[in-house]
């Protein structure tokens, strides 16, 4: 099916399953602000509506969709989240908890902004059983479509199941004139996809999780406007930017479809969920998820490549716990969610043994992953983040994130498979140093 008929649709599948997508609008042009009341009015039957915006995007498209919405008779009720001590609003519990004492009966929720805004949004209106959709102003992650939310829960980063909204709409002039950091962060974010992919399919294979090739395939066709020539997106070409941002779209639609962050996040994210972990407990900030997440993307991918140099794998010694020193404050949470992960550590090694499986592995994933010189050419075309520098890090800090990254979340990916064929820790420094420095 063409992504662009599956909206508002429940279809069967060749993987075997029904899906449903329950977003029923997509609009990208220029008068999507003056369409907004008749959008929000074909979505619910009232006409109280609350403004959901930070203090940037307020300026932006916030006040022009409350003014726009007064003037058709709605009633309007708008919240801006305010910054932080260390730059914009966060996405946790305690924001959540912040923005839900001043949530007033409405009949849908309008979040104005990207990332974190979307995501406390769709948080809120969840537990209040409330629709919501989103005015997009920047192309900078994949979470618009997405029926999960990726907080921060008592300082660790979760992944808790919501509702995508039920229309996304989005002014083309306001995103690609978005500051660049945030679509740099967006590129990071869709370059991450064959890894992702890959990661899919090693979970597949090692432990049966279920695998959609539509839903791996999606945005395949997006993927030569930007990924083969990255200078249009930097040079904010329309033609660029807009696939940057359907990818991301339909990135986030795959996710829901599957009820999974499968589609979209393996080993590569991990890092950035690190870097953003270790934020909390020492102070040090980080830097926008998708940037991060670029880099994530490119040590993954020298990760495949030394793995797929392996014939015959032979395992490793698996720590039997985490590193509680380096998480400090975190480490019960984060034993959790290793620990967890043990027993299946321990059946990916059994399973290593069996040739037949390793070589079904290597052929799934080696037309899966592109190669650690492709990436680092991509992100420095587009003008994203591609060194440690970039997104303010230290050389001893990401080395600390990349060797303890694999530790916070139950789900094996690459990131554990090197561990468990021994590549890491050692290979760590070298990767570092020949990708991610310069």
């Amino acid at each position: 099916m063409n992504p662009n008929e599956m909206f508002d649709r429940t279809f069967d599948c060749e993987c075997g399953r029904n899906h449903s997508v329950p977003i029923r609008k997509l609009i990208y042009a220029e008068d999507a602000l003056e369409r907004l009341p008749d959008v929000l009015g074909s979505l619910v039957g009232g006409r109280r509506v609350v403004v959901i915006a930070d203090e940037r995007t307020w300026d932006i498209a916030g006040r022009p969709a409350h003014d726009i919405l007064r003037q058709s008779h709605w009633s309007v009720h708008q919240i801006v989240v305010p910054d932080t001590g260390r730059g914009g609003p966060v996405c946790d519990d305690t924001t959540r908890d912040w923005l839900n004492a001043r949530l007033p009966p409405a009949d849908i929720a309008l979040a104005v902004g990207s990332g974190v805004i979307n995501d406390l949004t769709k948080w809120v209106a969840f537990d209040r059983g409330l629709p919501y959709a989103v005015m997009a102003t920047a192309a900078s992650m994949n979470g618009f479509t997405a029926a999960n939310v990726a907080p921060t829960l008592k300082g660790v980063k979760t992944l808790i199941l919501a509702r995508p909204p039920l229309a996304v709409l989005a002014v083309p002039s306001v995103i690609v004139g978005a500051p660049f950091e945030l679509t740099s962060a967006g590129f990071g974010d869709v370059i991450a996809k064959p890894v992702s992919s890959a990661d899919w399919l090693l979970n597949h294979i090692y432990f049966d999780e279920h695998f959609c090739r539509y839903c791996s395939e999606i945005f395949s066709e997006l993927e030569p406007y930007y990924l083969e020539h990255p200078g249009d997106v930097k040079d904010r070409k329309p033609a660029a930017i807009e696939a940057l941002f359907n990818a991301l779209l339909y990135s986030g639609i795959a996710m829901t479809i599957m009820g999974t962050s499968a589609p979209a996040s393996g080993g590569e994210h991990l890092l950035s969920h690190t870097l953003d972990m270790t934020s909390s407990v020492d102070g040090v900030p980080h830097d926008l998820h998708g940037r991060q997440v670029g880099l994530g993307t490119l040590f993954a991918s020298a990760l495949y490549e030394r793995i797929f140099q392996v014939e015959s794998p032979v395992c490793s010694p698996m720590a039997s716990d985490m590193d509680s020193s380096f998480w400090g404050p975190l480490a019960a949470s984060v034993r959790q969610q290793y620990q967890a992960k043990r027993p299946m550590l321990e059946i990916m090694a059994e399973k290593l043994a069996d040739g037949k499986t390793w070589r079904a592995f290597l052929a799934a994933c080696r037309c899966k992953v592109r190669p650690p010189d492709q990436i680092k050419s991509c992100l420095q075309a587009a003008g994203a983040a591609h060194t440690f520098a970039d997104i303010g890090c230290s050389r001893e800090r990401f080395l600390a994130a990349v060797l303890h990254m694999h530790e916070i979340r139950k789900r094996p990916t690459v990131v554990d498979l090197a561990w468990v064929l021994g590549i890491l820790p050692a290979a760590a420094e070298e990767i570092v140093d020949g990708w991610l420095t310069t």
